[in-house]
């Protein structure tokens, strides 16, 4: 009798010889039409309401609009407040239909953002349009002039960009839109006072709420204040505290949004890593204790965090981690931390699969070095990839986005984590960023691989019982 991992095996090894056949052909001229392994534009936008707790969307577009609120909702994220039971949804559509596009849509339009807008509840109103909307040139950005005189509200245009971007540069326009149209004006700069533009806050859970304590632990640690943070799941006035802020901390998911602040209030600008792993976090402290001033300060707690965290990882290297093969699957912003730490662990980094455009590569590029790489593709050309890495040796841990979660994976612990992660939550305290981040993460994977080995000791031990009967 065969074994599951045998079953699963000879499974990979049938679906890799079809998707094989498939590449003759396309060698041939047949082009390879499966869907592209990525998430839209539209839900990036989504992402930035999310993270504005008063925050409402209107969507010119089709009803499938709303429905698009499922990825995050209740899937992504369990505390998300998109839609309500109320029928006061946060993102709203015009119900465009191809047939309405000849006839005159702007005043209807207009008359919809008054009605979100003057809520009481509404904080702020941002307007988007799917292309079958957007290529008809409506000048949207009058028309939230206009209606934000009116009501005295901000109404914030954000560019419909869906043929061309994914859902980080849905995410980054929507930042960029804030920094271009909200009133940054009147602003207290101090020299130690600091704000945090780029930083994905892709869910109100407490991995996330946690990242943004411990990025608030650091600044303090060299005698910074943190004044704001874009995104952070506050409410819409405080998007505003940017603007009280010396200086900004540009972080890779809001660069463009980042240097448009620090022009509007005159801030000054440090562009630094996301700090996720090992080194992200000391570049983080010596950058920061350079430009301040304080590299003593920054030295000292680096050497804190590392007396702190290095004895719990002794153990743990050798009978967890040391000499696994890990793979990945996700946006190209997490991935320099992931391999930093899997190389801290004494893994390696076998491959990397890229779901966003390679527009978004620059700075991942140094983490690609080494390893088979897979930026942005095609479904077919994904799971042929997936394949030949499976079946070539053995895959001791995944950490995949939800695309990766679907594969079968013959004897590999999988860990969900990015957006969107379906099967993954944090109810409590769970950071990734920092140094507690790190052991955070380090606790997750070590937990998966353990949980691993023990199931297929489990399946071992029962195919051997049903064997000797």
């Amino acid at each position: 009798m065969r074994s599951a991992t045998e079953r699963q095996r000879r499974l990979l090894e049938r679906l890799a010889a079809r998707l094989e056949a498939d590449a003759g052909e396309e060698v041939n001229g047949c082009e390879d039409f499966s869907m592209r392994v990525a998430y839209p534009y539209l839900l990036g936008v989504y992402l930035g309401v999310n993270a504005v707790r008063d925050a409402y969307l209107v969507v010119e577009g089709p009803d499938c609009a709303y429905m698009k609120t499922q990825y995050i909702q209740g899937n992504h994220d369990w505390l998300s407040t998109l839609t309500s039971v109320s029928g006061y949804h946060r993102v709203a559509n015009t119900a465009l239909h191809p047939s309405m596009m000849t006839a005159p849509r702007e005043e209807p339009l207009r008359e919809m953002l008054r009605r979100v807008a003057a809520r009481p509840a509404t904080g702020g109103t941002l307007l988007t349009a799917m292309p079958m909307a957007a290529i008809t040139g409506a000048d949207y950005d009058r028309l939230c002039r206009e209606v934000a005189r009116e009501t005295r509200k901000d109404v914030v245009h954000v560019p419909g960009r869906s043929l061309s971007g994914d859902w980080l540069d849905g995410y980054d326009r929507t930042l960029e839109a804030l920094a271009r149209q909200l009133d940054l004006s009147g602003g207290r700069r101090r020299p130690r006072q600091v704000a945090i533009v780029g930083y994905l806050f892709d869910r109100n859970e407490a991995d996330h709420t946690a990242n943004l304590r411990v990025l608030r632990e650091m600044c303090e640690a060299l005698g910074l204040e943190l004044v704001g943070v874009w995104l952070s799941g506050g409410r819409w006035a405080e998007l505003r505290d940017v603007r009280h802020a010396g200086t900004i901390l540009s972080l890779p998911y809001g660069r463009a949004a980042a240097r448009r602040v620090a022009r509007r209030t005159g801030a000054a600008l440090v562009e630094l890593p996301l700090p996720f792993g090992l080194r992200a976090c000391e570049e983080w402290m010596r950058v920061l204790g350079e430009r301040f001033g304080v590299l003593d300060r920054a030295r000292a707690y680096v050497d804190r965090q590392l007396a702190d965290l290095a004895p719990r990882l002794e153990w743990l290297i050798p009978f967890s981690f040391q000499n696994r093969e890990a793979g990945y699957v996700g946006d190209p912003h997490l991935l320099p931390g992931f391999r930093d730490i899997v190389e801290l662990l004494g893994a390696r980094l076998r491959f990397a699969v890229i779901t966003n455009r390679p527009a978004h590569l620059a700075a991942a590029r140094p983490a690609l070095e080494g390893i088979a790489a897979l930026p942005w593709p095609k479904l077919r050309a994904y799971v042929r990839f997936l394949c030949r890495q499976l079946l070539e040796r053995e895959l001791h841990l995944l950490v995949a986005n939800n695309y990766g979660t679907s594969v079968p994976l013959p004897d590999a612990a999988v860990v969900e984590f990015g957006f969107p992660s379906v099967y993954a939550h944090a109810l409590y305290d769970r950071p990734f960023l920092g140094y507690p981040g790190l052991l955070a993460f380090v606790d997750t994977l070590a937990n998966a691989l353990r949980q691993n080995d023990l199931a297929r000791a489990r399946a071992a031990a029962l195919e051997a019982a049903d064997d000797e009967s």
